[in-house]
């Protein structure tokens, strides 16, 4: 007899409000919901492969990442394959960011300090703190959320899934360069503004009060939250309005898929960073599977016992794909996330 806790039963459709922090509803339909067999306009699922998006970065020191989607809220999601130190210094007056490592090795040294970063690690920097980025190692790959509004690590508890005293590494001061003029780039919302300063705006004696508005976190540290009939996962990362929420959707108990899901007010983006388990049928590193909110879907089974690493961004402003990201994305089916059959 198969367990009753295995999976949800056929026909079963759940519809959320607010992600998976609001009121919500099931309903036992007579069939499976989720699938197409065709669809035209914006507001359609895409699987988008990031590691073949062509960025401007990988062979001109001087450009910015490549924006590959844009929320109506002003978040933007950028891919960036830089192989030479920036030869400027950058300030996002618009923006906090959160810079994703699939790929490679980075120094970035702000003007708090330095940090190392690595595969798999999460790298917050807050609004108008300065940096500039140096790769360390022969490629690499990563991939950046800018938000306007402030991004906070808010665990749904205080201890458990991230610990924060071992694993969020902030920036370790070093010895400054050798002082001198720098090119100091400011983003704003209309375009870059170049200054030319007098002295090195990052040379840094000392902290003397306060956090730095910087950290590293590697998602393999963030405990994934189960439940013991299944259950939604659980942000780590957040801003105030939640208009942006960050899950970890690695590889987690219990057995069972999820039920069909119609998330009335998120946009979904998984991000599949690595195996060996597969994710459905996401089993390349670096893709990106995008369900726009009110579409249907039904996701593939997350306990998988070779493992896999993932992440989960939940955008309430609805995400659109730009010129660059639509030349390396497909349509995709919902069921297991695999590209739609012609």
């Amino acid at each position: 007899m198969a367990d009753k806790h295995a999976g949800p039963p056929p026909g079963l459709h759940l519809y959320t409000r607010d992600g998976f922090l609001g009121k919500m509803a099931v309903a036992i339909r007579p069939y499976e919901v989720y699938e197409y067999t065709s669809v035209t306009g914006p507001h359609a699922p895409h699987q988008v492969a990031l590691d073949r998006v062509a960025c401007a970065d990988a062979s001109d020191a001087a450009a910015l990442p490549t924006v590959v989607a844009t929320s109506r809220n002003g978040v933007t999601l950028s891919v960036s394959r830089r192989t030479q130190p920036t030869p400027f210094l950058f300030r996002n007056t618009e923006a906090d960011e959160v810079h994703f490592v699939q790929e490679g090795t980075f120094r970035y040294v702000t003007d708090f300090g330095t940090l190392e970063a690595g595969p798999g690690d999460f790298v917050w920097l807050g609004r108008t703190i300065t940096y500039d980025v140096h790769p360390t190692g022969d490629a690499g790959l990563r991939i950046i959320v800018e938000t306007p509004e402030m991004l906070d690590l808010n665990p749904p508890a205080p201890f458990g899934m991230v610990n924060f005293g071992r694993d969020v590494k902030r920036p370790a001061v070093t010895p400054p360069a050798e002082d001198g003029p720098r090119e100091l780039w400011l983003k704003s919302f209309d375009g870059i503004t170049r200054f030319t300063t007098v002295h090195d705006p990052v040379a840094t004696k000392v902290i003397v009060d306060g956090t730095p508005p910087a950290w590293s976190l590697n998602l393999a540290a963030i405990a994934t939250l189960s439940y013991a009939h299944g259950g939604p996962p659980a942000q780590f990362l957040q801003t105030p309005s939640t208009d942006l929420m960050f899950y970890t959707l690695s590889s987690r108990p219990p057995e069972g898929r999820p039920p069909q899901h119609h998330n009335a007010d998120y946009d979904e983006l998984i991000f599949y960073v690595e195996g060996p388990g597969a994710y459905g049928a996401i089993h390349e590193p670096a893709r990106l599977a995008w369900v726009p909110k009110g579409v249907t879907h039904w996701g593939p089974e997350e306990h998988v016992p070779e493992g896999y690493l993932a992440w989960l961004l939940e955008s309430r402003g609805t995400m659109r794909l730009t010129e660059a990201g639509a030349a390396a994305a497909v349509l995709m089916e919902t069921g297991s996330f695999g590209p739609q059959a012609s």
